[in-house]
Parts: C-alpha cells; sequence; structure tokens
C-alpha cells in the first residue's frame, strides 16, 4: 500500500529539516512525500529542492505562488499518487513507525480512516490519545469529532483513503479548513479506526500558528467551519442536533471572548454570536478552550 505524505510548505526554513529528517527515517518504505512551497520567501524552497535533489525517488516539490494552505494542501492531493495520503505541517514531525503502524492497522481492520495519537508541544506540551483500539459507530464518531477530544478537527494525524476527497477539497483562500472537511471525509469512509499510540508531534508554539491565538480576523471563518460542520452532522443524523447546538455554544463562547479581548467590543460578528440560546457549562467549555 503506497502512502503519499503530503506537507503544505511557507517560510518553515527554520523548521523544515526536522520535518523532512521525520520522514526519511520511517520504518516503513512503500510512500512518498510530496511538499508544497507556497510562495515562501524565505529559503524554505531552494531546501526543498535540495532534498528533492538527493532523494528524487521520494520527494516531490511543488512550488505555487502564495495562495495559502488550503490551496497548497489541494495541490499536494491532486499530485498525490498514493492509496492513501497523510497530511503533515512543515514544522511538524512523526515518529520513525508513525507510517508502519498506521498501515499496519489499516490492513488489520480494513480501515478507510486510521487516527492516531499526538503531542501537542509549545508552551504547555499534551498529549491526545486513547488508551485501546477504536472502531466507533459512525454517530459516535461524529460526536468524538464535536466533542474534540479523541477526535480532533484537524487533517493531520489521519492516514485516509485518497478517494474520499473525490468531489470534496479545502475550501480555499479561508481557514479552519480543517474544520469545515474532516467531518465529510469521516462521514464518507466506511471504516474508521482510532489507534492509541501517540506518533505526531505537532508545533503549537510557532507565532504564524492559528493554535498560537485567536485572532479577530479569523473569527468568522472559525464560525462559519463550525456552523458548516454541525449543518452536513445533522443531515447525517437529526438525533445530533443537540450535541452539535452544544459545539456551536462552545465556539461562540470562544469567540465573544476573543473579541472582547482585543477590545472589538462593535465587531459586527458579536451580533451572530449573542445572545447564546443557552449558558454553556464550564465542563463544555473545557473541551475547546485550546483548540485554536
Amino acid at each position: 500500500m503506497k502512502i503519499s505524505v503530503l506537507i503544505p510548505a511557507y517560510n518553515s526554513e527554520k523548521e523544515i529539516y526536522t520535518c523532512i529528517r521525520s520522514l526519511l527515517e520511517q520504518t516503513y518504505h512503500d510512500y512518498e512525500v510530496i511538499v508544497v512551497d507556497d510562495g515562501s520567501t524565505d529559503r524554505t524552497g531552494s531546501r526543498l529542492d535540495f532534498y528533492a535533489k538527493i532523494y528524487p525517488e521520494l520527494i516531490t516539490v511543488i512550488h505555487q505562488e502564495n495562495r495559502g494552505v488550503s490551496a497548497a494542501r489541494n495541490a499536494a492531493l491532486k499530485a498525490a499518487k498514493g492509496d492513501f495520503v497523510l497530511f503533515l505541517d512543515s514544522d511538524d514531525w512523526m515518529k520513525r513507525r508513525t507510517l508502519e503502524t498506521l498501515a499496519a492497522a489499516q490492513a488489520r481492520y480494513a480501515a478507510d480512516v486510521v487516527i492516531c495519537g499526538n503531542v501537542y508541544e509549545g508552551r504547555v506540551t499534551t498529549r491526545r490519545h486513547v488508551r485501546r483500539v477504536l472502531i466507533p459507530h459512525k454517530r459516535t464518531l461524529m460526536k468524538m469529532l464535536m466533542k474534540d477530544r479523541q477526535v480532533r478537527n484537524y487533517a493531520w494525524g489521519k492516514l485516509i483513503r485518497r478517494s474520499l476527497f473525490d468531489g470534496l477539497q479545502f475550501w480555499e483562500g479561508r481557514v479552519f479548513e480543517d474544520v469545515q472537511l474532516i467531518g465529510q471525509i469521516l462521514l464518507k469512509a466506511d471504516k474508521t479506526v482510532i489507534v492509541p499510540d501517540t506518533l505526531v508531534h505537532y508545533n503549537t508554539h510557532r507565532q504564524n500558528s492559528l493554535t498560537y491565538s485567536l485572532r479577530p480576523e479569523i473569527l468568522k471563518d472559525m464560525l462559519e467551519a463550525f456552523e458548516d460542520q454541525a449543518g452536513y452532522i445533522t443531515a447525517y443524523d437529526p438525533t445530533l442536533k443537540r450535541e452539535a447546538q452544544a459545539m456551536l455554544r462552545r465556539v461562540r463562547l470562544l469567540i465573544g471572548g476573543a473579541l472582547l479581548l482585543h477590545g472589538r467590543f462593535q465587531d459586527p460578528l458579536m451580533e451572530q454570536i449573542l445572545p447564546f440560546s443557552k449558558a454553556a457549562s464550564a465542563a463544555e467549555f473545557r473541551v475547546h478552550r485550546n483548540l485554536y
């Protein structure tokens, strides 16, 4: 089974070596690496070309004008030749047995998607994983996604059958593209497996990361992405309406708090999120407090 590892890269000259090195050290051998240099203004592009020259059978580099992470991911998907794809950000890295572990789980359970645990590295290092292999029913999977715990709203950390992207792509020119798309992919999958192994190390400390802060300019995309997710999940299963509403309450609380923190008291977005239909509990809020 061939795996395509897809990496969008922008101004990552200081981090890209660690990312690429983790791929070169993989114990699984049937894979390719496609990196899209999204109009970097530093030496990211030249460094990637150097790696591709040394490993021409493994690494493919695509250069494009700066169009954002979604366009970079879509370009990588278009070029992918693997049966399965795995997204990785350019400043993150994987353990040596990541591809081997995910491929073995896919083969054992005939899965369309395999999700692994991950380590968040930044000001506070945390781990996200389950204690045993889970094969959740699709309804349970959607509940897990909306709670953003064992199943996170990220494209990375998931081995995904490439054909599931047929007719779908990341929305371009906007952020929170993972939230808008990943639930649709999971709904198309016949079987999703969650393994307990923590395999991907995600860097939350970089200044240009969405996880670094809830900046006012991204909040509209955030709201619309979660509203879109709630819409297609409840269309799939109307009995999940309560959980979807709880998710949206948490998201609106986060957006409201971010607007107030930045002094945006008169922001038009505030009218869209207030008043809340129901006060969210402290337990609900904790689920999303470190979302982005």
